[in-house]
């Protein structure tokens, strides 16, 4: 719909509107008005572009000043997180071994004479159970562990009792306590108390082929008291240096310190071998010095994954009592065994061993012919998983002097079977 034009635009157009008839060509006074309101909206219009310009140049600066700042402050954070390397996380777990050892022929005494596990006939009880603490980056590592049970009370009873802050009882609780540092590219420094070197198996049931120890291993001291050194020079080959209180003692008994050895060597994928020593005095400060040599030998060949072989050989030698007599006391011990894994669950080992201590250096029996005594060792285990644990095991000894509990005399043989369930985390 059309708008009517108003007077004042009609007047508008007559003033635009040139006067003919001869007469002069003539502007009304409006032209300058109208020149006036252009010079404002052109004004008015370029203002408004300054500011935006002005407002988006700001933008921009801000947003550079930004950036710049975002990235200051990205660097630093850099710099601490290379300095300042993340803390590794301690990693805790604990173990527990339940067993049942029965012996039909032992004595009036539940104690076992010989073996630190079991070292109770027909009672259920804990053999070792324990927790701890351990950490390890490529810098330092340590462990902490606190242990309880039947072996620990008889591993540790030789521990002196006479000194009020440090004996047995003090002490036999610590399973290994130990800090250590990394010296060099692949030397370590190792101080405290930690498992020791000698044999081919451990003081934890859950890592061994079988459950009970060989006699081999029950009189080798399970744990030291000192400082160790460990380097590992390539894949294949690995020493360790031992500076230590004595053979199986936190709490010192004389003056003298001791040295162990350990060599090992890896000759192919499937053959090792392993060399381990002790050289120290067994005698207190009273006494004549008792130095003892000791060399452990260990072969290990892998048939397979699941079929493995192993031999050990011991001898050691301690210097007699007796002043003004340059003699030496021998021991010798030997130990086979042989592990075969068909499935994942399920493991079957074998042990045989024999022991010669006719001057009862290790053993003392009080009999003509000492500790000369041959064993053999059949266990079964159930392995649900690699946590968990049941295992039933057979054990028979035969001594050439009657050297055994037979109920209330002496026997020459002892039979035993042992019932276990185990749990590592």
């Amino acid at each position: 719909m059309r708008q009517k034009k108003g007077p004042q635009h009609s007047e508008v157009a007559a003033c635009l509107e040139p006067k003919r008839f001869g007469r002069k060509f003539r502007f009304p006074n409006v032209i300058p008005t109208l020149f006036v309101l252009t010079l404002i909206a052109f004004q008015s219009t370029f203002s408004e572009t300054g500011i935006k310009k002005k407002e988006y140049s700001n933008s921009i600066i801000h947003s550079e000043q930004n950036v710049q700042n975002e990235k200051t402050d990205e660097v630093p954070k850099k710099e601490n997180e290379e300095s300042k390397p993340e803390k590794p996380i301690p990693k805790f777990g604990f173990f527990t071994d339940f067993y049942y050892a029965h012996n039909p022929y032992r004595g009036s005494s539940r104690e076992n004479r010989y073996l630190t596990q079991p070292s109770r006939w027909d009672e259920f009880n804990v053999n070792l159970a324990y927790v701890d603490a351990k950490i390890e980056n490529d810098r330092y590592r340590g462990r902490v562990a606190l242990q309880f049970g039947t072996s620990v009370n008889a591993n540790y009873k030789n521990e002196p009792n006479s000194d009020q802050n440090s004996n047995q009882f003090s002490v036999r609780n610590i399973q290994e306590a130990y800090a250590g540092i990394r010296l060099w590219k692949n030397l370590w420094m190792d101080a405290g108390i930690y498992f020791g070197n000698i044999g081919l198996e451990s003081w934890i049931s859950h890592s061994n082929w079988n459950y009970t120890r060989a006699l081999a291993l029950d009189y080798v001291p399970y744990y030291s008291s000192g400082i160790r050194f460990s380097y590992r020079y390539s894949d294949k080959l690995s020493f360790q240096l031992h500076l230590m209180n004595g053979w199986s003692n936190i709490v010192e008994t004389n003056r003298d310190k001791a040295i162990g050895t350990q060599i090992e060597y890896k000759i192919a994928d499937r053959l090792k071998i392993v060399h381990n020593t002790f050289v120290g005095n067994e005698a207190p400060d009273r006494e004549r010095r008792q130095t003892r040599y000791y060399n452990n030998l260990i072969i290990q060949y892998e048939l397979s994954e699941y079929f493995i072989l192993a031999i050990s050989g011991d001898a050691g030698i301690q210097r007699v009592p007796d002043p003004g007599v340059n003699a030496y006391r021998q021991w010798y011990i030997g130990t086979f065994w042989m592990t075969w894994k068909p499935v994942e669950t399920f493991r079957t080992s074998v042990r045989l061993e024999r022991m010669y201590d006719p001057d009862q250096t290790i053993i003392q029996t009080g009999t003509k012919n000492g500790f000369l005594t041959s064993g053999a060792t059949l266990g079964f285990d159930y392995i649900p998983d690699e946590n968990s644990m049941i295992r039933l095991e057979g054990r028979y000894f035969r001594s050439y002097d009657p050297v055994f509990d037979y109920h209330k005399t002496k026997s020459k043989e002892e039979k035993f079977l042992v019932f276990s369930v185990s749990i590592k985390i």
